[in-house]
This record gives C-alpha cells, sequence and structure tokens, in this order.
C-alpha cells in the first residue's frame, strides 16, 4: 500500500556524469525532508570497477558538481560565514569547492562575483560560464561603510515594488525578468579575471566549449521577447571575437559540433509549431541544410513525480549525437550519427532520465517498471548496479490500447489495491500537463496513491500528446475537440474492459493543460461526479496577457490572438462552458505560478459559485508549476491530501 508521505521516503538521482577517465561517475541523490520543508541533496561517486557507490558530500545542499580532473569534482556551495552574509544583502556570489573523490574535505576553488547558471572548463584555469545579469541591480560589490549601507537600503526598499517594461515579464520558477538576462563570460580561476563575451541586453540560452571556441545560442532584447526565437553564435577565445552563423528567428533545442561541422536540433520558427518535433540541421553559410530529416520527440516527456534535480539533455560521443527520445509510453536513449541510421538503445520499459559515456559503455538513469529512479549499464540486457532505493509495493500498471478517429490511442490503468473482480470501485481519469507529455507505465506516486485507496486509475495520452509523431500532437485551434473525443473514449474502454468499474462514481483530475481539459470536460459533459483541476487555466483571452508563455501558447495554440480572433479564443474557453457544468469542482494552484496564473482558478471558481455548483479552492502560498513534482514536501503532502478528501467526499459508497 502507497501511503501519503510516502514521497518522503524516495530517493531521486540526477546528473550522472563520468570522470575523463571513465573510471568514476558522480551523480546527486536527493532526499525530502518533511522536518525541514526542503530538500537535501549530496554528491555520491560509483566506481565502475569495483561497481561500489559512496556518497562523497554532506553539507546536503550539493546540487551540481563539474568534474575538474579525474580525481576531482567542483561544486558551488556557500559555507563560509562572511560572504553568505554578502549574498544574503544583495551581493551576489558563486563560490566553488573542489573535493577529492579518494577523500578529505571540500576545499575553497574560487571566487565569482555573479550568480553563476552553469559553468564549463575551457583549459587550465579557464573557463566559460553563464550567470544572471540584472540591468537594474544595485552593485555591492567594493563599496563600504555608510555607502554600502546606503546601497543596502536602496535594495530592501526596492523589494516593495517591482518595474516592468519587458513582455514577458515573468517566468515560473525563476519570478520577475523584466531587464534581466542569462549572460555569457569567461573566468579564468588563476588570476580571478572576469570577462564578458555578451552585452547586457543579450540572452544567452545555452553554450558549448569546444578547441578554442564557444558556440551559444542568444537573443538580443530591449522590449519584447519571443521566447522561441534565438541566434547562434561563435566565440573565438584567441581573439575575443563573436560572429553571427544564423539569425534570430530559429528554434534551438540544441546546437554542436559533430566532425568538422556544426548543427542544431531545431527549426526556423516560421515553420515550426511549439508542438512539432524538430529536424537535425548542419549550419552552412548563414543557414542550414537538412541532416536528418525526423519527426520524433528530443526529451523525456514520461510524467512523474519521482524525480528531482538536473541532467544532461544531449552529449556528444565518437561523432554521434546521443539524446532522449519519447515514443508511445517510453523514452528512450537514442543515437543520432553523422551517416547511417537513427538507433533506439534501450528498452521499451520506462524513461530514461540522465545519461553518459564510460568508454563505449552507456550508464543511465531511469525508471524501470514499477522501481524508481537507479542507475543501469545499458547493453543487450540492461543490469541494475545501484540499489539507492528500496523495493516498493507498487500495483503493475496494465496498458490499453483503441482506436480514434483513425488514431491508436495509448492508455495504462491501475486496479484498486486489494482488487476483487466480485466488486464495484468508483474510477478516476488523469489527464497529463503539456499537452506535450506522455502518461507511461513508469512508478507514479500520486496515481499508486490513488490506487491503494481503493480506486481504479486510468491515464494515457490523448492526442496532444508527445511520443506519436507531429500530426498527433497538433491541437492548434482545436482544443477540447480530438483530444476530448480520446478521453471520453478512454473512458467508454476502461468500463467494458474492466466490468468492475462503477460508471455512477467517476472522477476527473488534471494538471496545466489537464487542469485545461478538466475545466473543459466538466462543461461538456455530466458524467464525473467530481473534478480536481490542479495549475489550471479557464480564459483564453485573459491567460494571453498573465501566463508567462502566454503570447506565444495563445496566438499559436489557440490560432489567434484578441483583436483577430476573439470569438476564437472564448470558443476554446471552459469558462465559456460554465453556465453548464454541474460537477462539484476542486481548484488546486499555486501563488508564483507564472505558467498558469491563479486568477486563472479564481475566475472558475467565482463562475461555479454564481451557478450553484459545490467549488473550493486550495491555494498554495510560495509555490510554483511545479508543486506536484519539485515543490517542498509539506506543500506537496497538503496537495495530496486536499486530493484524497475531495475524492472521498463524492465517490466514497
Amino acid at each position: 500500500m502507497t501511503g501519503i508521505r510516502d514521497i518522503c521516503e524516495y530517493k531521486f538521482i540526477s546528473g550522472l556524469t563520468f570522470s575523463p577517465d571513465g573510471k568514476n561517475a558522480g551523480f546527486i541523490v536527493h532526499k525530502a525532508d518533511y522536518a525541514g520543508n526542503k530538500y537535501v541533496s549530496h554528491i555520491w561517486v560509483y566506481n565502475k570497477e569495483s561497481g561500489k557507490y559512496t556518497q562523497l558530500t554532506s553539507n546536503g545542499e550539493e546540487r551540481e558538481f563539474w568534474w575538474l580532473d579525474n580525481n576531482t569534482l567542483i561544486f558551488s556551495g556557500l559555507r563560509n560565514a562572511a560572504y553568505k552574509e554578502k549574498v544574503e544583502q544583495g551581493e551576489p556570489w558563486t563560490i566553488y569547492y573542489t573535493i577529492d573523490i579518494n577523500g578529505g574535505e571540500a576545499v575553497e576553488f574560487c571566487k565569482i562575483p555573479l550568480n553563476v547558471t552553469n559553468i564549463e572548463k575551457i583549459s587550465g584555469s579557464l573557463f566559460a560560464l553563464t550567470a544572471t545579469y540584472d540591468n537594474n541591480a544595485v552593485d555591492l560589490h567594493g563599496i563600504e561603510g555608510d555607502a554600502r549601507l546606503a546601497a543596502i537600503d536602496c535594495i530592501n526598499e526596492s523589494k516593495n515594488y517591482e518595474i516592468i517594461d519587458e513582455l514577458p515579464f515573468y517566468f515560473d520558477g525563476v519570478g520577475y525578468t523584466s531587464k534581466k538576462r542569462s549572460r555569457l563570460y569567461l573566468f579564468d580561476a588563476g588570476n580571478n579575471k572576469l570577462t564578458p563575451i555578451t552585452c547586457e541586453f543579450t540572452n544567452v540560452n545555452s553554450f558549448v566549449v569546444k578547441d578554442n571556441r564557444i558556440l551559444y545560442s542568444a537573443k538580443y532584447f530591449t522590449d519584447f521577447h519571443d521566447n522561441l526565437e534565438t541566434g547562434l553564435y561563435m566565440y573565438d577565445i584567441s581573439n575575443g571575437e563573436s560572429s553571427r552563423l544564423l539569425d534570430e528567428k530559429y528554434i534551438i533545442f540544441h546546437a554542436n559540433f559533430v566532425k568538422d561541422e556544426i548543427f542544431i536540433v531545431g527549426s526556423l520558427r516560421k515553420d515550426m509549431l511549439v508542438t512539432d518535433n524538430p529536424k537535425f540541421y548542419f549550419v552552412r553559410d548563414g543557414g542550414i541544410t537538412l541532416w536528418h530529416d525526423t519527426d520524433f520527440s528530443v526529451r523525456d516527456t514520461v510524467g512523474t513525480d519521482c524525480t528531482y534535480g538536473r541532467s544532461a539533455d544531449f552529449r556528444m560521443y565518437k561523432d554521434s549525437l546521443y539524446l532522449v527520445s519519447t515514443y508511445e509510453r517510453s523514452s528512450f536513449l537514442t543515437k543520432v550519427p553523422y551517416v547511417g541510421e537513427i538507433e533506439l538503445l534501450t528498452a521499451d520499459n520506462g524513461s530514461v532520465d540522465a545519461f553518459d559515456f564510460s568508454g563505449d559503455d552507456i550508464y543511465f538513469v531511469g525508471l524501470r517498471g514499477t522501481r524508481l529512479q537507479e542507475i543501469y549499464l545499458n547493453g543487450s540486457t540492461e543490469i541494475q548496479v545501484s540499489a539507492i532505493n528500496n523495493e516498493v509495493r507498487a500495483i503493475t500498471p496494465e496498458t490499453m490500447r483503441f482506436e480514434n478517429n483513425g488514431y491508436t490511442v495509448h492508455y495504462v490503468v491501475l486496479k484498486p489495491a486489494g482488487f476483487d473482480p466480485s466488486k464495484k470501485y468508483p474510477a478516476i481519469m488523469y489527464i497529463h500537463g503539456g499537452a506535450k507529455v506522455i502518461y507511461g507505465t513508469v512508478f507514479f506516486h500520486e496515481m499508486q496513491l490513488l490506487a491503494s485507496q481503493g480506486y481504479f486509475v486510468v491515464y494515457g495520452n490523448p492526442r496532444g500528446s508527445d511520443g506519436q509523431g507531429s500530426d498527433f500532437a497538433r491541437l492548434q485551434g482545436n482544443y477540447g475537440v480530438p483530444d476530448y473525443s480520446d478521453m471520453m473514449k478512454a473512458m467508454d474502454v476502461a468500463i467494458e474492459q474492466y466490468p468492475q468499474i462503477d460508471a455512477a462514481r467517476l472522477g476527473v483530475a488534471g494538471g496545466s493543460y489537464g487542469g485545461i481539459m478538466t475545466n473543459w470536460i466538466i462543461g461538456h459533459t455530466n458524467r464525473f461526479k467530481c473534478a480536481i483541476a490542479m495549475r489550471s487555466i479557464c480564459n483564453m483571452i485573459s491567460t494571453i496577457g498573465t501566463a508567462d508563455n502566454g503570447t506565444n501558447f495563445v496566438t499559436e495554440q489557440m490560432g489567434g490572438d484578441l483583436w483577430n480572433n476573439l470569438e476564437g479564443l472564448w470558443r476554446q474557453s471552459p469558462l465559456a462552458y460554465a453556465h453548464k457544468v454541474k460537477t462539484p469542482l476542486l481548484l488546486l494552484h499555486s501563488d508564483k505560478d507564472y505558467r498558469c496564473h491563479y486568477t486563472e482558478a479564481f475566475q472558475m471558481f467565482s463562475a461555479l459559485k454564481y451557478h450553484g455548483v459545490d467549488s473550493r479552492i486550495c491555494l498554495i502560498r510560495g509555490e510554483n508549476h511545479n508543486l506536484s513534482r519539485g515543490g517542498r514536501p509539506r506543500a506537496r503532502i497538503k496537495r495530496l491530501e486536499e486530493i484524497l478528501s475531495w475524492f472521498s467526499k463524492y465517490l466514497s459508497c
């Protein structure tokens, strides 16, 4: 039986990276600390020869690291009390420490007067890095005495207001972003010399280093940023000059070097919807030339609430690009060679969440079967090389596939704990976010929790989902039509295949896109006895101005803006059908969710109350759109308690 607080016992693995000689791998192990209402994170090391792995650090705040050499790791921390005070006053610093994997204490390596977001070694003591640059910030560096006190007072006063003069003006999980940029720098740790490469108004999305060159994608803006369009640039370290390789009109998922060529995974913005799968191109003569004509996802989009932390998405090895792609119900390690056919390298058995090479051997972190994350050696058969997590008692998901309107649709069903085929049980249909992600068969605490409480749980991948090509994922201007049809068919098929489902006791729930569709469903059918909309949207007219991606999402996905498609936006808004709703609705939202602003929950709540429908809002403070997967432990538990209580109220016998 899965308990509500079991989520605090799971361990999450991220950042698997091998040393340059391939003999040792570092990785991060995260665990929720309910008492401290936080996550503790430590660096661990796996030795390939012995097969043993040990915890290396003990401070609990080590969330990322890099290899400095074969025996030394570098990581950031704030262990210096004097600099901790400076940071608390508003003076940005990132302090790096080194630690020998064979033993010993962490030693301070360097101090960088910036909030560093990514760093990569070039050679010797020279590094490339990106850091947050705030054009409006008061710079405390080098200021002392009364002048410093006055500057600190100015910083504290500025916390009482926000100046906004750019669009978008905030970003979920980041906060307000007006005049803030991710800026690219060179840093020489030998003499603490910091050299900016990009200007104050250029935002750098990513960079890679090779042969004294830095390849980076970036966009210059001072007023409005499309959020998707970017250009590609090359910085020559020897002469200190940048050159533009591609104009700022591309969607670039990844850029890198292969043999003597530069490539991107992406497309011209005008040729690609945000839901379309990218293709692989060489960058030549100021444009792009097709390398691989593909139509598959280049991300791990398998939904779960049992991962945490950041890992590399793409890696180069022996003139091939390796990435994680999603097909149907699983994500796979995928090889994209310079010449030859693209290959799937892992089994159809869950998700690949991180990976790296040790010589020709590939190790990965994954959710396999109904197990929690572990490290595996990939080969003709997968070999589990770690046992970081304890075994969990899980109900095995059963796959369900059906045809609808010419498409094959994949769903998953969990039977209730202690299933008795002679009894009737309530059922809950869950709808994932995205819409371009998937539900797979991996361990999902929330689903297992509901099944342990005596519910059938039906969840899967209607049109709009990832893993079945761009056409399957395309809902542009037609939200709530093909996807709604697939969802209703899924519920019909589940009831047919599992006659133990009580059709009079059905619930529906979903978050983000799933929250939109939950709001939509209850305005179009009364078959569900209750519903839960999490981090949802109900009004496409208002969300264009409140969501961090509102201008992109609404204008593209809804087929226009307020001034040329007002009727179309309202037609695709669940709020337009609120007067037809009879289904009790719980709305779960976070007050710092800038992807789906909490005013959307307020509008739906007000409309249903106005029309006499039982409704409730649980607004969780201090959390963002990622609450269910990375929110503070107590907030995650509160959310689950609300879910269980609402379903129990309406679906119990």
